[in-house]
């Protein structure tokens, strides 16, 4: 059975949604003949304007409306690239709570620099480069993280903000706020494996448990976990690997580690390629 936890496509669910139920919307036409697309934009988009009149949702909301199918597509296609990344290292919890801080951040500085009215979850995807790119130059950063991290997204992040300036319509000012908001939690904020390694230490002194008892753990934690993400490809899979390997290296004993190693091996949880690599680290 396929277990359906990812907030990135709830995300992009909720988005797409809203996008459509605004299309439709602007079938329709109010009292005074303005659309209700319209209207719903007026008072959904973030403005200095929109906050001086008291509209102080518009930061939050603004990160819902888009205005056209290209809007959309692009922004729901980077955030499926980048949010699955991001959720995978740090957690579906703080990956939300980091989503929407990034992009309420983009959306008041558009509303501080430009009296335009801004729209888009692009501040919010510019918050997720911004987390990404500080996570890739920290010293414990892991090796598997390191292509997707770091100074690895720097072209893309001149690109975009060098396209903001060139086109029309687009605002530089919420990728910017965005972006900053985001580096800055990468930098500070603490990774899941690093917040793992850092429990399991303690856990550690308490229990002081012997290096076949751990083992033991190890196969009780991982055996259900690899087996869900059997054959998978993904940033989640790439993360558990490296807490895997963060784990066997903290036994005592190199032989119990080679042989849960070869345990998850033997029952093909693991594939000759990652076992060889895990293997080779012991």
């Amino acid at each position: 059975m396929i277990r359906f936890r990812s907030a990135t496509i709830t995300l992009i669910i909720i988005n797409v949604v809203v996008y459509l139920f605004v299309m439709i919307m602007g079938l329709f036409r109010g009292p005074l003949g303005v659309s209700y697309r319209d209207l719903i934009t007026v008072y959904g988009a973030v403005s200095r304007l929109a906050l001086s009149n008291g509209l102080i949702y518009t930061p939050l909301t603004a990160l819902f409306l888009h205005g056209n199918l290209m809007h959309i597509l692009f922004n729901m296609w980077a955030l499926f690239q980048l949010g699955h990344i991001v959720e995978g290292v740090y957690g579906m919890k703080w990956y939300l709570i980091f989503y929407f801080i990034t992009g309420i951040s983009g959306s008041l500085s558009a509303a501080a620099f430009s009296n335009a009215f801004t729209i888009g979850s692009s501040s919010a995807i510019f918050g997720l480069v911004g987390i990404l790119f500080t996570l890739g130059l920290k010293d414990d950063t892991p090796v598997a993280l390191r292509s997707i991290t770091g100074y690895s997204l720097l072209p893309i992040i001149l690109i975009n903000l060098f396209l903001g300036f060139s086109i029309p319509g687009i605002s530089n000012a919420a990728h910017i706020g965005g972006l900053v908001a985001g580096a800055i939690i990468g930098w500070f904020a603490k990774p899941a494996y690093a917040r793992f390694a850092r429990t399991r230490k303690v856990f550690t002194k308490v229990k002081e448990k012997s290096p076949e008892e751990f083992s033991r753990d190890i196969l009780v934690r991982y055996i259900p976990v690899l087996n869900d993400l059997k054959n998978v490809k993904s940033e989640e899979r790439t993360l558990r690997i490296v807490q895997l390997r963060s784990e066997l290296s903290s036994l005592k004993d190199q032989e119990v580690a080679s042989k849960v190693l070869w345990e998850l091996y033997r029952r093909d949880l693991l594939s000759e390629e990652e076992f060889e690599r895990l293997r080779r680290f012991l």
